[in-house]
């Protein structure tokens, strides 16, 4: 028996998901739908990253690596809900109409703004401000789909940086100005990473079983060799 790969249409008739999908869209109340915004399975290799870029930095902070982790999640959270509403398709099909999706998504904002601020006053440092004020922005246009800001490389430059502000932002705390080789090595890695993972996402939707193959070999790969790299690098002055 072969590997096959469905799309079936969203409830309501629009979109479409994969059948590997299908266990976290669960739309059929508004806590189901929360739950479908989370996105899981990005949401989980987004935080890896996050988690990995830490790393780079040594023993990281506890505190510092909790609070990178809640605005990153805050962050991604926000944009799924931008990313359906009416405007850009409503691909999710959930029950929350636009003016609750853009109410939920501008608090996750505030809050992940009012982490980034404490942060920088706390550990005198404008690397947590600029981390989430460039987040806010960047979620902002991917979600909105707005221009080109959708594209697959958009949101693997984003991803890239993910990790290489989680250094920075360890380091800050730590009273280091910060490798910044180890920042673009995470940032190279983690950009790498993404756009590989984002393409084998893109690849399922298409039945083309021997790229979707050799994207999952590359993605394995990646997920090691970013992890090597940061390890490795962590013992760079």
């Amino acid at each position: 028996m072969g590997f096959r790969t469905v799309a079936r249409p969203l409830p309501g008739g629009r979109g479409e998901r994969l059948e590997w999908y299908v266990p976290f869209v669960q739309n059929s109340t508004v806590v189901g739908s929360l739950f479908t915004l989370v996105h899981v399975p990005f949401m989980l290799a987004f935080l890896s990253v996050t988690v990995i870029g830490a790393m780079a930095a040594g023993t990281p902070d506890a505190t510092v690596l909790a609070l990178s982790l809640a605005v990153v999640g805050l962050l991604l959270y926000a944009e799924h809900m931008l990313d359906d509403t009416t405007a850009v398709g409503k691909p999710w099909n959930t029950v929350l109409g636009d003016r609750s999706l853009f109410a939920l998504a501008g608090g996750l904002y505030v809050l992940a703004a009012a982490i980034g601020a404490w942060a920088s006053i706390r550990y005198s440092s404008v690397v947590p401000g600029v981390g989430v004020g460039a987040g806010i922005v960047f979620t902002a246009l991917y979600g909105l789909e707005v221009w080109k800001f959708h594209a697959v490389e958009f949101g693997a430059v984003g991803m890239g940086a993910i990790p290489a502000f989680s250094y920075l932002a360890q380091s800050a705390a730590a009273g280091e100005s910060g490798g910044w080789l180890v920042a673009v090595a995470l940032f190279v890695f983690g950009t790498l990473y993404c756009l590989v993972m984002l393409s084998l996402y893109e690849h399922t939707k298409t039945g083309d079983h021997a790229t979707m193959w050799r994207l999952l070999g590359y993605h394995f790969l990646m997920i090691y060799a970013l992890a090597t790299a940061a390890i490795a690098l962590g013992g760079l002055p």
